[in-house]
């Protein structure tokens, strides 16, 4: 079976993983580029324990899916600098009512990337935390978690442990 195909198998086992809790847009555009795949999801919690000032607290995830034949430093450059503009104009931050917003990109590629592509994935990070009402409200952190579908390994940055989790259970799905 050749690579795209297999891509394509994976892509369909998310959607079909995801559909019920995340709105689903196949073929996305954002920041010049088309995504296969991008899912958003918010969630309210109205329990009196994260409560803030009496009101509900609302979080966030937006996450957009690749698939990279040849995975290189400048290329996972360039799926950090998605995920830092995702979080310029994806995070709700005047809103009161933004707990957080967690920003991932999830990319299947072909074999397992070198050890400096490794590096840079691994090194990856984008944290933001703001109190004061004319700053915004909340935290985002970014995710960013490659696939290698020879395997099933997942590469991460510190932030991508647990979406690795998640995407083993869908990747164990396909064969």
């Amino acid at each position: 079976m050749d690579f795209h195909t297999h891509a394509a198998q994976y892509l369909n086992a998310f959607e079909s993983d995801m559909k019920r809790d995340f709105h689903l847009i196949p073929n996305a555009d954002f920041g010049g580029r088309r995504f296969p795949l991008f899912a958003s999801y918010v969630h309210e919690d109205t329990s009196t324990l994260i409560m803030k000032n009496g009101k509900s607290v609302r979080s966030y995830e937006f996450c957009y899916f690749d698939v990279c034949e040849c995975l290189n430093e400048s290329v996972v450059g360039e799926y950090c600098a998605v995920l830092d503009n995702m979080a310029a104009q994806y995070v709700p931050w005047s809103e009161p009512s933004h707990g957080f917003s967690m920003l991932s990109m999830i990319v299947l590629t072909a074999g397992t990337p070198d050890r400096a592509t490794q590096k840079v994935i691994k090194k990856y990070k984008h944290e933001e935390t703001r109190k004061r009402p004319e700053d915004g409200y909340g935290w985002c952190s970014a995710r960013l978690c490659v696939v290698d579908l020879s395997d099933g390994t997942c590469r991460v940055n510190t932030h991508g442990r647990a979406l690795a989790n998640r995407v083993k259970l869908t990747v164990s799905k396909v064969k």
